[in-house]
């Protein structure tokens, strides 16, 4: 009897053979069962082969231009900030030191939680997330204090995870508006051709995952981007496992919610999705993150979170993609069944000083006061969910039209045929789990930024914003408390030099000829 073949070994025979059978994998669409059979008496059932490509035709592709961090040393130097929501979570500070110790180069991580925690409390739980990192964690974690920015919050004041979210969508904002501002910068400058990746507190990472993202990225040779989904348990991490879970359905509670989580098997490359997101991973551009920030008027939301943001990012351009490998994983058993109450750490009282106020927060705080509708409903009108409120036609244009709102690039009507969902009937009328076609649409310079940072948060009248380019290097037009020459002006002064620069020639030119005739005379 030969000798048993070990996991790794089996595991290897698995890939082999399936790659014979499915060279680029396959994905789950639905199992025939009573409950899918009347959901979608039609079907279809069982797996599909992923198919080769997503363009349409041969000339409708992707918009892939942006391939300086394609290879090496770019793939390992591009910086990523990591945004973080914690809700009185002791593993926060867990989550601080597997990010750094599995990346390849730690260097390169900025990372922004919004840590709330319970005033006078004297859990585990409220220990606060870099003073727990250093405490049970990294007792050397100084040397990434300037690589971290927490934000105390006070939970009590806390209106749900779409809302702690939303700080770090204005963070990044802040940081890349004032990028060339040293005094009012708030944390790490932010260029639009970074990486943003949203995720959770309570999360493990894969050995160099912060290159093998990037590597996954650009496998989708698509520069916009986002890897998304729901994140697989925290036991498999570092195993490399061949199945994946793959978002592709919806119900509807309150609003809009992901449901019925699919799985795809031996995927050979990132699997472009029918725009369904999922917050616990998202790994884009950073120019994602500004045209696509978290609508910050979304209290007390956790239904419609996920749904509105993957439309939005489909009507502003963005494609929403499976990732193939699994490179950031959760802990749902200690996250989840472990209640605050039963976690004492026996630190003392806690003597965070918690902020309510950021300058970061300003302007979208300010004009809050022109807006009557917030959370699922406001998630509803802007997406037609149901039938549209009485005398809300105003208010739902200015939601739409806002820098929280819906895109240029595709349309709604768009978005209902490309995820089958019928948003009116508030039903998931054609399964698109299956391959799909990428939908095209005509860029705009500099992604769409200007237009989009143009707008206000709420039907406010707003400053044009733009973008001078100088060579990779983006550069802002203006900022508050910051005087620049605007785009028109400098374009006017150019204008002024290059005419300059073409009298001095000819002048030159013609005191040349004369002086040559002269000669010749």
């Amino acid at each position: 009897m030969g000798d048993k073949l070990t996991a790794d070994e089996r595991k290897k025979k698995r890939v082999e053979k399936a790659k014979q059978n499915h060279p680029l994998g396959t994905c789950l669409l639905s199992r025939d069962n009573a409950h899918n059979r009347d959901l979608f008496p039609d079907g279809p059932f069982g797996e599909v082969d992923v198919a080769e490509s997503i363009c349409p035709s041969p000339d409708e592709c992707p918009h892939y231009h942006y391939t300086e961090d394609q290879v090496s040393p770019g793939s390992e130097e591009t910086p990523i900030h990591l945004l973080v929501a914690s809700y009185r979570d002791r593993l926060c500070g867990r989550t601080l030191h597997n990010a750094f110790r599995h990346a390849k180069n730690p260097n390169r991580l900025y990372i922004r939680v919004i840590d709330q925690t319970k005033v006078n409390s004297d859990l585990e739980d409220d220990a606060g997330c870099f003073d727990h990192y250093c405490e049970k964690y990294n007792p050397n974690c100084q040397e990434y204090k300037d690589q971290v920015r927490i934000i105390p919050v006070n939970s009590e004041e806390s209106l749900g995870p779409t809302w702690a979210r939303s700080r770090l969508s204005a963070m990044i904002h802040w940081d890349f508006i004032h990028r060339n501002a040293s005094p009012d910068l708030d944390f790490q400058p932010v260029q639009m051709q970074d990486f943003c990746m949203q995720t959770d507190s309570h999360m493990d990472f894969s050995d160099n995952w912060d290159t093998e993202m990037v590597d996954m990225f650009h496998l989708t040779q698509n520069d916009y981007s986002v890897l998304s989904t729901y994140v697989t348990d925290i036991g498999e991490n570092n195993k490399d496992p061949t199945n994946v879970p793959h978002l592709c359905l919806v119900q509807f509670t309150s609003s809009i919610r992901n449901w019925g989580t699919k799985e795809c098997n031996f995927l050979t490359k990132p699997k472009l999705t029918n725009a369904m997101w999922g917050a616990g991973l998202s790994f884009h551009r950073c120019h994602a993150e500004l045209n696509v920030p978290v609508d910050p008027y979304l209290d007390n939301v956790f239904d419609g979170e996920e749904g509105s943001r993957g439309i939005r990012f489909f009507t502003h351009g963005y494609d929403v993609y499976t990732p193939h490998r699994v490179l950031v994983t959760h802990d749902y058993h200690n996250h989840q069944s472990n209640p605050v109450v039963h976690t004492w750490g026996g630190h003392g009282k806690n003597q965070v000083k918690h902020e309510s106020e950021w300058k970061w927060m300003e302007d979208i705080q300010e004009h809050r006061r022109r807006l009557s509708t917030f959370g699922s409903t406001r998630v509803n009108m802007m997406l037609g969910i149901g039938s549209p409120p009485q005398n809300k036609e105003e208010e739902t244009a200015t939601i739409r039209s806002s820098r929280f709102g819906l895109g240029n690039k595709r349309t709604l009507s768009q978005a209902v045929e490309f995820t089958g969902i019928n948003l009116l009937k508030k039903k998931m009328e054609v399964n698109k789990c299956g391959n799909l076609n990428w939908v095209p649409f005509e860029e705009s310079p500099n992604y769409d930024l200007e237009q989009i940072l143009s707008r206000g948060n709420a039907g406010e009248s707003t400053k044009p914003f733009a973008i001078n380019y100088s060579g990779s290097v983006v550069t802002s037009k203006f900022s508050e408390g910051i005087e620049e020459r605007s785009f028109l002006e400098n374009s006017f002064w150019n204008l002024i030099i290059l005419v300059g620069i073409i009298v001095v020639v000819l002048r030159l030119s013609t005191r040349k000829r004369r002086k040559d005739e002269m000669y010749k005379k």
